[in-house]
């Protein structure tokens, strides 16, 4: 892939995001759309725009789609929209959720559905062999980063950092491997979140609410699925795609086993995830951020050179 496509991809992609979301934070203050503190597990000191979300996903879209315009790809456009679409619907199923509560288990059918239209429109993976348990597998796995994603976005900069080195480590391995339109999602997703991270790092001007979480949750998830290390065993693209997104793997297991182990539903919300532990021995919100991201990046590491072991 052309270096240059890939910086036009990133750097339009930022630009865009980072103006984009900063009329979201205009409107949301027009619109009195804000996460307010409750004193407990948001503990901001001031009520913060929520919107951030719904400027993401309509930049990335916008982003996706004018680079494969600009760069004369009209073949790829169709799959390019069979992902983007189920995107939206899962931005959409956020954005509802953010405005009222959906209960635990409409949000997880609604996300599910999302995932089955993924797999219908041609994002399908291949691990048993058997068409229905890997159709499975693969809404499992929807739905592990989805809420995976949102889990994560407990603390400022923290799940869009986590979504930027994710989707450059998948870019990469997609260059590696020649699967361009692969690598302009992953490119163009780690733009928009450093566009994003602008206005949301740590002190945060911006949320991206359940809107943002799920349509990157869901990007994420379809990226790894989509990323094809031809060359290597079926096994190794597994570990490959686990790697990538180890922050939210950990995060999630974390969280569920421990709240478990407490008798406490894994759906209720607090202050018990890996950033708030770290906090909770000194480090600060955005030095436990960072310390979360060594994780990542060393997964990401790892995964670059497992696939590039079997090119």
């Amino acid at each position: 892939m052309n270096p240059w496509l890939i910086a036009l991809v990133i750097g339009a992609s930022a630009v865009l995001s980072t103006i984009v979301v900063d009329l979201s934070i205009r409107m949301s203050h027009r619109v009195a759309a804000y996460d307010h503190p409750d004193g407990e597990r948001k503990t901001q000191d001031r009520p913060i725009p929520k919107l951030g979300g719904v400027a993401v996903a309509l930049a990335l879209t916008t982003s996706v789609i004018a680079v494969l315009l600009v760069t004369s790809r009209f073949q790829a456009l169709g799959l390019a929209l069979s992902v983007l679409f189920p995107a939206l619907l899962a931005a959409l199923i956020g954005f509802l959720d953010d405005r009222q509560a959906l209960t635990p288990y409409l949000r997880l059918a609604m996300q599910a559905g999302v995932a089955a239209l993924a797999w219908v429109l041609g994002t399908r993976l291949s691990i048993t062999g058997i068409v229905a348990l890997d159709a499975l597998i693969l809404v499992l796995w929807v739905l592990v980063l989805i809420n995976g994603i949102n889990l994560l976005d407990n603390s400022d900069g923290l799940a869009g950092a986590t979504v930027l080195i994710s989707s450059f480590g998948a870019a990469v391995i997609a260059v590696m491997y020649g699967q361009i339109l692969v690598s302009i999602l992953g490119f163009a997703i780690a733009g928009v979140t450093v566009g994003f991270l602008w206005h949301n790092w740590f002190p945060a001007k911006v949320y991206m609410g359940d809107a943002g979480a799920y349509f990157l949750g869901f990007l994420l998830a379809i990226l790894t699925v989509r990323l094809k290390p031809t060359e290597a065993p079926v096994l190794v693209g597994v570990v490959i795609a686990i790697l990538l997104v180890l922050v939210p793997l950990f995060d999630t297991t974390f969280v569920v086993i421990n709240r478990l182990r407490q008798g406490i539903h894994p759906f209720t919300a607090g202050r018990d995830h890996l950033s708030h532990v770290l906090q909770g021995r000194s480090l600060s919100v955005a030095g436990s951020v960072a310390a979360l991201q060594l994780v990542g990046v060393a997964g990401v590491i790892a995964a670059i050179v497992l696939a590039a072991a079997y090119r």
